[in-house]
């Protein structure tokens, strides 16, 4: 188990500590969208209802038909449980008649002696070639954060890597990730919630070998902006609640990485190419680094063929979407539906987004023994326009 380093804990302490901060309008993320939603509310789907936060949510396809259940025939769905709430069940898959099963199995949910298990999972990927890969960031490098996948058939594991110190040392948060799997590497964002040290990890699955890139970049940092979810002002400790680099999507050539913040208001994206060179120095990837347009506060994005990319929009319970122009639209918006939308997948067909809403405005600071009250949480599923007019 990691040590802390007492001087930045207590660093931490004080500022967590410090008097409370008043909402200031003019901080107030300033990108809108304004157009009537393209998916109506009643075309939004409920996947699954559950009495705890949902965290991240991924999609596989299946030869297995899974109805009467919300998921759709050829398609399995499996998901995390936030481990905000500090969950009895990390990662479960949807099941046919509607209910969740512990994935792989329960033995990998609770901490064992004789094998891995389990820390902190948040986001999971199924890829193309039949794998699923959980990262866990082992309750913020406390453990040694993780990355580990299945075989969706056997359920066996299939890789595993623990990231060293120089990787993923105490205070990251290993958030969110993408697994390019034609050219064996996956892209992470640590988030750095208490290191603020946020970065970009690439990591070689066939090496094993990590990389640790724009440490501190300004493409990584929050910007100074208080978030408003539905009228509560998101405040952790009696301070705004500022998460640094956190959204994530791989294009789905596997050529460009986009990225931001969660509490900011750009887009950025850079080559992949250039992410897996040797030879460049962070002064050299900085230079290549480009912004791709204005966002909301977003906790999620992942992109489609055609170039767009669909935000989860957490101050406006909703799903935007970016076109490849920069221009922004609205896919669906509902209050209840979708309060505080957390994770997103798209669909192994293209022709619907999977999204998690986790409601984390009743969890963020609050007492957990009253979460009950704030069920039902849902998985959605939200279908896509045949065409954007």
């Amino acid at each position: 188990m990691f040590q802390p380093d007492i001087r930045r804990t207590l660093a931490l302490a004080v500022g967590l500590l410090a008097a409370g901060c008043g909402l200031d309008d003019a901080k107030r993320n300033p990108v809108t969208a304004h157009q009537k939603p393209l998916a109506p509310s009643a075309a939004i789907e409920v996947v699954l209802e559950l009495d705890a936060p949902p965290g991240n949510v991924t999609v596989a396809p299946t030869q297995k038909p899974l109805a009467p259940s919300g998921v759709a025939t050829g398609e399995r769905v499996f998901f995390t449980f936030h481990p905000a709430t500090k969950p009895a069940v990390h990662v479960a898959e949807v099941m046919p008649d509607g209910s969740f099963e512990a994935f792989p199995d329960a033995a990998w949910q609770e901490e064992r002696e004789d094998g891995p298990y389990f820390v902190s999972p948040l986001s999971l990927r199924a890829d193309r070639k039949g794998r699923l890969w959980v990262l866990d960031h082992g309750d913020f490098g406390k453990e040694a954060p993780s990355l580990t996948a299945f075989d969706l058939t056997t359920r066996e594991m299939v890789h595993r890597v623990e990231f060293p110190k120089d990787i993923a040392n105490w205070g990251s948060m290993l958030n969110d990730f993408w697994v390019d799997d034609e050219r064996e590497v996956v892209y992470i964002a640590d988030t750095s919630v208490y290191d603020f040290d946020p970065a970009l990890i690439v990591y070689d699955i066939a090496s094993k070998g990590a990389t640790r890139i724009l440490e501190d970049h300004r493409s990584m940092k929050p910007e100074d902006h208080h978030m408003v979810v539905q009228d509560r002002f998101i405040k952790v400790y009696g301070k705004p609640l500022q998460i640094a680099v956190d959204s994530i999507a791989l294009s789905v050539d596997g050529t460009e990485l986009y990225y931001g913040p969660m509490t900011g208001a750009h887009m950025y994206r850079i080559d992949t190419a250039s992410l897996r060179d040797p030879s460049l120095d962070d002064e050299a990837l900085a230079s290549r680094v480009q912004e791709h347009g204005n966002k909301p506060s977003t906790d999620a994005i992942v992109a489609d063929t055609d170039g767009n990319l669909y935000l989860t929009a957490i101050e406006h319970d909703a799903i935007w979407v970016m076109r490849p122009d920069g221009s922004l639209r609205v896919l669906a918006q509902d209050a209840e539906l979708l309060s505080w939308p957390d994770g997103v997948h798209l669909s192994p067909d293209g022709r619907s987004l999977y999204v998690t809403a986790s409601e984390l405005q009743h969890v963020l600071g609050a007492d957990l023994d009253a979460l009950p009250t704030q069920r039902p949480f849902r998985i959605l599923r939200i279908p896509l326009p045949d065409d954007w007019n």
